[in-house]
């Protein structure tokens, strides 16, 4: 599982160029996942707007049977509350079916890290 997006932190032009590149690289793993989690962390003036390209990078590459959101909290409440970050998920989501929806917000987590399996 990839984590935070695989970090994109150059956020200039071309630092995010080389962040979609690698990242759709990647993607063509068949066994790797992604966690879409952290990005106020690079984004400390974030808005929705600028969530959303990468969040929807994240998902264009992985599918959302291969992505899942995570909040990275309590680290992520130096730039952000909780709601706001999953509001904001939310809000990008609410283009996805509710299927995508359950699979990107539990569904994928629970399958992935093999959660039902703890018994």
């Amino acid at each position: 599982v990839l984590n935070h997006c695989g970090s994109p932190i150059d956020r200039d032009a071309d630092g995010m160029r080389a962040w979609r590149e690698g990242l759709r690289l990647l993607s063509q793993c068949d066994n790797v996942a992604i966690k879409i989690s952290d990005l106020v962390a690079y984004d400390h003036d974030w808005t929705l707007d600028s969530l959303k390209p990468v969040v929807m990078h994240c998902i264009d590459c992985f599918g959302t049977q291969r992505a899942m959101f995570a909040s990275d909290f309590p680290v992520a409440g130096l730039h952000a509350s909780f709601n706001a970050v999953y509001d904001s998920f939310k809000a990008i989501a609410g283009e996805l079916s509710a299927d995508e929806q359950t699979a990107l917000f539990f569904g994928n987590a629970r399958r992935i890290y093999r959660l039902d399996d703890m018994s």
